[in-house]
């Protein structure tokens, strides 16, 4: 709920001080209104409206902070031991919050293609596993670590990547891509002055996660590939 009180005494106060300023250019001939006097004043109305601003800002809406903060640090870290314990075959041991699908295929061929959809780059990183047997089944799960902006955690918007099994080939496409607005409010020039802190900024501050797909896959199922996939081999 928005509250107007403090609003309307900034505005009545910068209104008298205006109103006085005025009266007294009225009755000052135009040479003479930037007089030593007059500068006076005006430099006093002005430090007195950053005062008040400054006394009332504390008493204006902040609103509900609606997000999460983190650490980007701490995502940094946490898509470290994601890839380590992937690509060591640890992969069992990674927290399943992580875990954003998961895919059972039935696939007993000799060889299998991967393909992107419409040639992309894919975002995701491939490790396999070899099964020690060949069961004729493919197990996949996408793996994704936090994502933020400015501190902020929009992991709950990431979505997975799309697959899809047609005849010998392995279809992949990227996850939707998202759109994100945001809107910053920040104290006016005045109080900045007084608060130290800068202007407004440009700038954002975006991790995102690693992403991965880890493929379980018959023991001499031979893979096939294009340059735009990134394919790895548990160690």
């Amino acid at each position: 709920m928005i509250m107007y009180g403090p609003i309307l005494i900034v505005l009545i106060i910068a209104i008298a001080i205006i109103g006085i300023l005025v009266k007294l250019s009225k009755n000052s001939s135009k040479k003479n209104f930037f007089s030593g006097n007059r500068i006076r004043w005006i430099f006093v109305g002005y430090i007195s409206i950053l005062i008040i601003c400054t006394g009332l800002s504390p008493l204006l809406p902040k609103g509900d902070i609606t997000y999460k903060k983190v650490d980007v640090n701490q995502l940094e870290r946490d898509s470290s031991e994601l890839y380590e314990a992937a690509i060591q075959g640890n992969i069992e041991n990674v927290d399943s919050e992580y875990i954003l699908k998961t895919w059972n295929l039935e696939y007993s061929e000799k060889q299998l293609n991967i393909a992107v959809t419409n040639d992309d780059f894919l975002s995701a990183v491939i490790i396999v596993e070899r099964k020690n047997d060949n069961d004729g089944k493919i197990e996949a799960a996408f793996y994704k670590t936090g994502s933020s902006i400015n501190n902020m955690a929009i992991s709950e918007l990431d979505k997975p990547l799309r697959m899809e099994m047609g005849k010998n080939t392995l279809r992949l496409e990227n996850p939707e891509k998202l759109i994100l607005e945001f809107s910053q409010f920040q104290h006016a020039f005045p109080i900045n002055q007084f608060t130290g802190k800068g202007d407004f900024s440009d700038s954002n501050n975006f991790y995102e996660g690693t992403s991965i797909l880890y493929l379980k896959i018959p023991k001499d199922l031979e893979l096939n590939t294009t340059f735009e996939i990134d394919i790895q081999y548990v160690e």
